[in-house]
């Protein structure tokens, strides 16, 4: 009689103790309790009341505890702090087409200093300037964009390293030469974003981006060969991918 009891009081302490609530507690402060369905080296997985199962990367685990302690570290726990700066570094190449010219090349480079984290997101925006430059046959136009800048991963989950990114620029282009003119730019980025640390990532967009610009086209009327110097609008669309520190 005494040895089934032994066993059952057994029983249900693992059936109390495989149940009992945990709270993860992040970097950013955040704390979340749940039930403890993966703790390794890699990723810790809870699952809270409402069935829903939550991710987390283990470099973004300050520390584990039960719900009925107070928030405690290990004295060898090292915290990386969160800067209110960063700066991106983002490069591109592609496809563009010329009014009145046609298809060539671009390519383009750009340097960013601009918030780490907005609205308690990696959400990116500050000031860009840089690089950009467009290739038909013997033609080269090239420009120095001066924009504002922003980048969103969206989360779809909290502290998920891998999300879909959305970005976007605007602003003012000033040509390199005085053959052709400056003008307004614009830009939309979709693709991916990765969480290398807190304060790191990178990331790989398709990308689209208009430019505003006056150019010298050769026209020929009635034998005579004439240059105009007209206003267009470039388009150019390829692949960028960028860095955050």
């Amino acid at each position: 009689m005494q040895k089934r009891l032994l066993y059952l009081w057994i029983l249900l302490t693992i059936c109390i103790t495989s149940t009992q609530a945990e709270v993860v507690v992040l970097r950013s402060g955040q704390q979340i309790k749940g039930e403890m369905l993966l703790n390794n080296d890699e990723v810790v997985i809870l699952r809270q009341k409402n069935g829903l199962r939550y991710q987390y990367p283990k470099t973004e685990v300050v520390a584990i505890k039960e719900d009925t302690e107070e928030v405690t570290t290990e004295e060898n726990t090292h915290i990386t702090p969160q800067k209110s700066v960063a700066i991106r570094a983002t490069a591109a190449g592609g496809a563009a087409y010329i009014p009145h010219v046609g298809w060539g090349g671009t390519m383009e480079a750009h340097l960013m200093v601009g918030t780490q984290r907005l609205f308690g997101q990696p959400f990116f925006l500050g000031g860009s300037i840089g690089y950009r430059g467009v290739f038909n046959g013997d033609n080269t136009y090239s420009w120095i964009p001066l924009q504002l800048a922003l980048q969103y991963p969206i989360a779809y989950q909290p502290t998920t390293r891998h999300r879909p990114l959305l970005g976007a620029s605007f602003g003012y282009s000033f040509a390199t030469n005085k053959q052709w003119g400056g003008g307004l730019c614009a830009g939309v980025d979709f693709g991916w974003w990765y969480q290398i640390n807190t304060n790191s990532n990178l990331s790989i967009a398709l990308t689209a981006q208009w430019q505003q610009t006056q150019i010298n086209i050769k026209e020929t009327i009635n034998n005579i060969e004439y240059t105009n110097h007209i206003g267009c609008n470039i388009l150019g669309i390829g692949i960028k991918v960028g860095i955050q520190f």
